[in-house]
């Protein structure tokens, strides 16, 4: 069931972002509960182009922190 209360906190949010000129806008969250919002607001291109960015960085991190962990522990063998 989606929170109202959150959905209303993310509106104002985007709300306030605007006000303050910023035009293009992802967000989103999510609860262990399996909550989950994703609101937009601006153009579509731009949003888009937004989108695969933030998607490109969360690859990028997670690759960085996988190559880290495999220098800090070396790498395991789960191949029997």
């Amino acid at each position: 069931m989606v929170d109202e209360t959150v959905l209303a906190k993310i509106d104002g949010f985007l709300a306030e972002l605007q006000e303050m000129g910023v035009e293009d806008v992802v967000f989103a969250g999510a609860s262990p509960d399996g909550f989950m919002a994703v609101k937009y607001s601006g153009e579509p291109r731009a949003i888009l182009y937004l989108v695969r960015t933030l998607d490109l960085n969360i690859m990028f991190d997670s690759m960085r922190e996988m190559v880290m962990e495999v220098g800090t522990h070396g790498r395991e063998d789960h191949g029997e």
